[in-house]
């Protein structure tokens, strides 16, 4: 009898014991907040007392999946927000005089001041540093983009590493977790620490890529992205992911590799490749800024030797005058006084670009005197004409006043290699001063132009910004509800252990007396 009672007793207290070791871990971990708080599971068990059943976590896995989605997203608005304050950083648009309107507007203003004043010297020099200045400004800030794309893509391997590795890490908590169910099941199923760390990982996968996740009778876990392409299943598999050529692949286990790249929804690595794609869409930007002032800006010239159509076309096949443009083009030769007629063009705007030119090309007359016709197929994709002629004795004159003895002020194909023409200093000092007022009505069109893709550039970068900020501080705030729900559902409440650990501690305490009740009770039964 009394060994029998001595053995439910010893039972109940190590019960009891390993009961107050889990409300003690509850409130040693009350600060962690991937800890989920758990309770023991203690039942009547006739005819031998009281048996351990289980350790029940208070979890709550619909809002652990709710609250992870919502912290992909949030991570994903603040990594990529945080990419945009670099690149409003480079631009510097909120310093006055150091942004890309200051040193365009510097550059219109300066040469519209040598318009008005062709014989300045101080006007001319501030021409030349102003061109070199936008220019120089224009290739340092396409490199600074390049940078930062190209620190990206860095970024992208090391994030795309880390999922592979908590998939892998996950893979393995599945496998310990199916060892540890099998040698903890009589004992209540206790491997809390396994469910805690996984817990961690999933977490921090959360932050890194979208997920949703299944979870089965013993706690292991099955991911997908949430798209359902498989990442880590219960216990059979994991799959890695591969970032190559700017794009993110799912690694098949048949080889098939496939590109989910625009599949994503949240996390580090979506908001990484959208502000990838955020980049490249400024440098075109950017590019089509330094592609209209390649394009479009010319100087009047009295001896360059070219004459420019000033006007681009967006189709060299179209006839002239559908874009306005008619007259009479008359070539001269000045070597004789008064100047001789080579030839006419008439009403050219019947003429598409590629016929005019052709027609000039195509007269005995002209070729011998040393003119010759080409399509300018410009930076910015339009098109324009420009008229060769090395001798100093001749000149075009163009009665519809569209082309014009002039030259370009910067040479290059976008923002990377747009510089000032090699002889923009000796060519400020041919200006024709009968163009002037010409070429400044030109330049305000030019200056309107840049204005709009300047404009538009600097808008793209702030509303996108304005945007994702707007969305950040809602989502935020969606996030710290959900983590305080959460908390509220399985957080540990410390006045509630400290109870039931009161609770269980006097429980203890009552049992152990019995125990020395029963010794007493033997040994004055063996003293009888």
């Amino acid at each position: 009898m009394f060994g029998a009672s001595f053995g439910i007793i010893s039972q109940a207290l190590e019960i009891y014991r390993k009961s107050l070791d889990i409300h003690n871990r509850n409130v040693i971990n009350a600060n962690n907040p991937d800890y989920v708080q758990e309770d023991p599971v203690v039942e009547s068990f006739a005819p031998v007392g009281i048996n351990f059943q289980d350790v029940r976590r208070d979890q709550n896995i619909y809002y652990v999946n709710l609250r992870n989605a919502k912290l992909s997203l949030v991570r994903y608005l603040e990594e990529r927000s945080g990419v945009l304050e670099n690149v409003e950083g480079i631009f510097q648009e909120l310093f006055e005089g150091t942004g890309i309107s200051d040193y365009t507007n510097r550059f219109y203003s300066a040469y519209l001041d040598l318009m008005k004043d062709p014989t300045n010297e101080g006007a001319k020099n501030e021409l030349y540093n102003a061109a070199k200045s936008l220019s120089d400004f224009l290739r340092d800030k396409s490199r600074d983009i390049d940078a930062l794309s190209n620190s990206i893509d860095y970024s992208l391997r090391d994030v795309v590493s880390k999922i592979n590795e908590l998939n892998r890490k996950l893979f393995n908590i599945n496998k310990e977790i199916t060892v540890m169910y099998a040698q903890n099941y009589a004992r209540g199923k206790d491997y809390k620490n396994l469910l805690d760390t996984r817990d961690k990982y999933l977490r921090e996968l959360s932050e890194l890529i979208n997920i949703n996740v299944q979870q089965d009778e013993l706690g292991r876990v099955k991911v997908t992205t949430s798209k359902g392409f498989a990442l880590v299943d219960f216990q059979d598999n994991y799959w890695q992911l591969e970032f190559t050529g700017g794009r993110l692949y799912w690694k098949s286990k048949d080889g098939n590799d496939v590109d989910i790249t625009d599949v994503l929804e949240s996390g580090k690595v979506k908001a990484l490749l959208d502000a990838k794609a955020d980049l490249g869409r400024f440098k075109s930007e950017l590019d089509s800024i330094a592609a209209q002032l390649i394009s479009e800006v010319k100087l009047p010239r009295e001896n360059s030797g070219t004459w420019y159509l000033l006007t681009n076309l967006s189709d060299p096949t179209q006839p002239l005058s559908t874009y306005g443009l008619d007259g009479d083009l008359q070539f001269y030769d000045a070597s004789t006084d008064p100047p001789t007629l080579l030839a006419t063009i008439s009403n050219y705007g019947t003429l598409s670009l590629n016929d005019l030119a052709n027609a000039i090309n195509a007269n005995a007359t002209l070729t011998s005197a040393g003119f010759s016709a080409t399509v300018v197929t410009n930076p910015d994709g339009t098109y324009t004409l420009r008229i060769d002629n090395a001798g100093s004795n001749y000149s075009v004159v163009d009665t519809g006043n569209n082309i014009y003895e002039s030259s370009p002020v910067f040479t290059g194909t976008d923002s990377s290699d747009i510089a000032p023409v090699s002889t923009l200093r000796s060519d400020i000092d041919d200006i024709d001063f009968s163009l002037t007022d010409t070429f400044s009505d030109y330049a305000n069109t030019w200056w309107d132009n840049s204005k709009r893709r300047v404009s538009d550039f600097i808008s793209d970068i702030s509303t996108t910004q304005a945007d994702l900020k707007d969305k950040l501080r809602i989502e935020s705030a969606l996030l710290e509800s959900l983590d305080r729900k959460l908390k509220e559902m399985q957080g540990v409440s410390i006045d509630r252990e400290f109870m039931e650990i009161m609770k269980v501690q006097r429980t203890y305490e009552a049992v152990a007396k019995i125990v020395t009740t029963i010794d007493e009770l033997l040994q004055t039964t063996l003293n009888m």
